[in-house]
């Protein structure tokens, strides 16, 4: 077999397994650029392969966390053809260590106010679609991929506790809809006449159908420019941040807040109980 066989072959087994588009992808993109790099069978992989890889990496400048998360594809890939087709690669793959910072970036994240002119740029364009998709994440804390599997009867059944929609790893969790987020789905459900909104049931839906994750972000560096807020902030996932950020704000148990974000640790809820980056280095020049 050659590499692109084996590569096919785990690009299956992912699916098989009922991983997420993204996850799918990105292991499979971080796996043909190892197989590129180390330029060899993968029958032949040795551990100094794995080590100039991860130097090869370094010198991207990328960070240790997305260094980690390309390991971890390449190691699942490696154990999976090994049992899949009786290889045996020997080569270890161990990821850098990281001490672990539960702290957020403030300079990175979106403020209330950030918000505030976000939705006002929607206005301004009489973009109720965006306005509805960016709020869909602000008042419920859902990742994008969540918010893009809203149907229309999840809009008209007045639900507001949404359970089939599934999360981070393939799995169902119950995601809570406020009244204000209910009222915006409806407004924007008022205005869905786009091309092919009568033949899907997705909620949020362009001219060529269901909006994707590309369109989310291109929809979010938009108004972010329209309303001079950075375009480094300008990330889907951040009202999500917000979302969490608020939560803790309000003094809520960090079981809950747990709870909102589909969160199956709490160790990684932690984040929204820190204070951010900056506070830590106004504290040290107080000293």
């Amino acid at each position: 077999m050659k590499n692109v066989d084996y590569l096919e072959s785990y690009k299956d087994y992912l699916t098989e397994e009922e991983k997420s588009k993204g996850t799918i992808d990105g292991y499979t993109a971080d796996v043909k650029d190892f197989i590129k790099f180390i330029g060899k069978d993968i029958k032949d992989i040795k551990r100094t392969d794995v080590t100039m890889y991860k130097e090869h990496l370094r010198a991207r400048k990328l960070k240790t966390l997305s260094i980690n998360r390309k390991l971890v594809g390449i190691k699942q890939f490696i154990d999976f053809v090994n049992e899949r087709f009786e290889l045996t690669i020997s080569a270890r793959v161990k990821q850098e260590k990281v001490q672990k910072q539960y702290s957020l970036k403030d300079e990175e994240l979106l403020t209330e106010n950030d918000y505030e002119r976000l939705i006002d740029a929607t206005l301004n364009n009489a973009d109720i679609r965006a306005k509805a998709l960016f709020e869909t994440m602000y008042y419920s804390g859902m990742r994008i991929s969540e918010a893009l599997q809203l149907r229309i009867d999840h809009v008209e059944s007045e639900k507001k506790i949404i359970e089939d929609i599934k999360g981070k790893g393939g799995k169902y969790r119950p995601i809570f809809i406020s009244e204000k987020l209910l009222v915006s789905l409806k407004d924007y459900l008022e205005v869905r006449t786009q091309p092919f909104s009568s033949t899907t049931k997705a909620l949020f839906v362009g001219e060529r159908g269901p909006i994707t994750r590309q369109t989310a972000h291109t929809l979010i560096k938009k108004y972010a420019e329209l309303a001079g807020i950075e375009l480094t902030k300008a990330h889907v996932h951040n009202l999500r941040h917000l979302f969490g950020i608020r939560l803790a704000s309000k003094g809520v148990p960090i079981q809950d807040i747990a709870k909102f974000m589909g969160h199956t640790s709490i160790e990684v809820t932690k984040i929204y109980l820190e204070k951010p980056q900056s506070h830590y280095a106004n504290l040290i020049d107080q000293l």
